[in-house]
């Protein structure tokens, strides 16, 4: 039986390299913009991103309102169509691996009809699990907002409070602040739509789409309104949700540690294990000889 394992095994993965190097011509320019650090199997990705023009998903349901709100978070507004085919290539890649890792542990562990099942049961699991990663990155992403959030505003406060122009302050914080965090990041892609002449209100009504946080909501509305507010009232409102967004922070630090600890029991579930191992083998080994 272990040989209709390998078959099957190799037959998928056949597959799948032949029909990929077949569409892959259709696709080159959209692969070309995705970062190779983030996606690194990228090349893998043009059979998927064909199923997904030619399985015509639909593009509603509570399924995919939840894929498209995180899709948001990660990559923003403007290219979530995009980035919503790149995720669905994804998940049909991983489908295919599902399938094909599981017909590799079903012929090397010589297993029975029964374990056919396993197969088409491993590819959906895998399918599902891509959701899983993007979700994970959407909160990973929204727990860095709120750790940088309250910085922001209260530096924005201070300028401000200092006589710096809204812009003006805005500008100074984007070239002072680490870009490699996701607000910053996002603050310049802010500052790029105005000056590209996009409005005032649609930009920041983007922003805080990507961002998809109360806090951040709230302080996009301000902005917006700012010109009914007035510049000291502005500032007041500023200091207000200083003291508020400092409890936010808070929370999403507490979250943080509380990830962290998780994601430490298995390590250490590991080590336990390989010293009872190390503990007990002295035991089983001389008992085995008597």
């Amino acid at each position: 039986m272990n040989i209709v394992y390998f078959i099957i095994m190799a037959v998928i993965a056949v597959f799948y390299t032949v029909a990929n190097r077949n569409v892959k011509e259709f696709y080159l320019e959209e692969l070309k913009v995705l970062d190779k650090k983030e996606y690194s199997y990228k090349d893998l990705l043009a059979f998927g991103m064909w199923l997904y023009d030619r399985l015509n998903i639909p593009a509603s349901g509570s399924y995919y309102v939840f894929l498209y709100q995180r899709i948001v978070m990660v990559y923003g507004t403007r290219y979530a169509g995009f980035f919503m085919q790149v995720h669905w290539a994804e998940k049909f890649l991983y489908f295919f691996l599902g399938t094909i890792v599981a017909s590799f542990l079903g012929a090397v562990s010589n297993s029975g009809v029964a374990f056919l099942a396993v197969i088409p049961a491993a590819g959906i699991l895998l399918f599902f699990l891509a959701d899983r990663n993007l979700d994970d990155r959407a909160n990973k992403r929204k727990l860095q907002f709120m750790i940088d959030f309250p910085a922001f505003v209260s530096k924005l406060a201070l300028l401000m409070n200092a006589g710096m122009h809204l812009r003006q302050a805005l500008v100074k914080i984007y070239n002072d602040a680490d870009k490699s965090r996701p607000l910053y990041e996002e603050l310049g892609i802010v500052l790029q739509d105005m000056e590209s002449g996009i409005s005032e209100s649609q930009a920041w009504q983007e922003f805080s789409e990507r961002c998809k946080i109360k806090e951040i909501t709230s302080f996009a509305s301000m902005i917006v309104q700012n010109s009914r507010i007035g510049g000291s009232q502005m500032v007041n409102e500023l200091k207000r949700m200083s003291h508020e967004t400092w409890e936010m922070r808070k929370h999403a630090v507490k979250q943080m540690g509380e990830t962290a600890s998780a994601k430490l029991v298995f390590p250490m579930m590991l080590m336990l294990i390989a010293i009872l191992v190390i503990a007990i083998s002295p035991a089983v080994i001389r008992l085995s000889f008597k």
